[in-house]
């Protein structure tokens, strides 16, 4: 457990120090700060001291900062926690905090916390991880997004019954295009492909390229029929679309509805039968007719 005394000299230091650092009674009300707080929060040491956070910030953000004092304190040991925080300027940043109990005034305990803004660093982890998410060809949501996605939508369902629908698209004689135009035109029509996808769907739709020319779209359609308007709103598309001057193609289409006990297997096993039943019925067809 840290002393603080209050000084001349201590506050000169502290003052020079780009990081955020301040410090609360046992009550959570401020008794001190460095310069670097004061202009983060676009406040005056007169109109921090003595108050608490409830008196300084919107009540979801007191109760963040709250939340963290009373735990640092009941442990009584240093306590980390990353965060995003939006300030009273609107200035939203992540931020790195450390709190630790210190003694005041001889016998009282306190929280002094030192936070540190890394949201360049936080930005450029979450690109990182962004790019791991996306099919490098296409550019849309790879195989590894669309297990996190299903499972989460699967969890949900499970606890709140929230439907979903699962589209499988595949194109029609993808490897007469390979085969005839070589595969660096058929790596430029499956780029235009997913582009035209993307952009024609809506927020509550997500598409991920699982592999070659097969792509699925995880629809948080209210009803089935939305995920049917959808899949043949996006096939006529497709179908009347050049993807390049010479080359048209046509898609075939599986639709599901999630059931109740379904796991990504089953789900995936049915919409599969679905998209192969459109595929040996001429192509350039929607099927859903084992839809629930």
């Amino acid at each position: 457990m840290k002393r603080i005394e209050n000084s001349p000299q201590l506050s000169s230091v502290i003052d020079l120090i780009d990081d955020l650092i301040f410090y609360k009674d046992k009550h959570f009300k401020y008794i001190g700060c460095n310069a670097a707080f004061l202009n983060f929060i676009g406040k005056k040491t007169e109109e921090l001291i003595g108050k608490d956070d409830f008196e300084l910030f919107d009540d979801n953000l007191a109760s963040q900062f709250r939340k963290h004092d009373k735990l640092m304190l009941a442990e009584g040991n240093v306590r980390s926690n990353e965060e995003w925080v939006t300030y009273p300027n609107n200035k939203r940043v992540y931020l790195l905090t450390k709190k630790i109990p210190f003694v005041y005034d001889g016998t009282n305990t306190g929280i002094l916390g030192i936070s540190r803004d890394i949201t360049s660093l936080e930005k450029a982890n979450q690109k990182l991880q962004e790019q791991t998410l996306l099919d490098e060809l296409t550019r849309v949501k790879n195989r590894k997004a669309y297990n996190l996605k299903i499972k989460s939508l699967l969890a949900v369902y499970e606890r709140y019954q929230t439907s979903f629908s699962i589209i499988s698209i595949d194109i029609d004689d993808f490897k007469d295009i390979n085969d005839n135009f070589g595969h660096d035109v058929g790596d430029t029509v499956l780029r235009n492909f997913g582009a035209l996808l993307e952009s024609n769907i809506r927020e509550t739709d997500h598409l991920f390229r699982i592999g070659g020319e097969e792509f699925v779209i995880l629809s948080e359609s209210k009803t089935k029929v939305d995920a049917i308007k959808l899949a043949e709103k996006l096939r006529h598309i497709v179908a009347s679309t050049a993807l390049l001057s010479e080359i048209n193609i046509t898609i075939s289409l599986g639709i599901c509805e999630v059931t109740m006990g379904d796991s990504p297997n089953s789900i995936a096993k049915r919409v599969d039968n679905l998209l192969y039943e459109a595929k040996s019925h001429g192509k350039n067809k929607v099927t859903y007719h084992s839809m629930s």
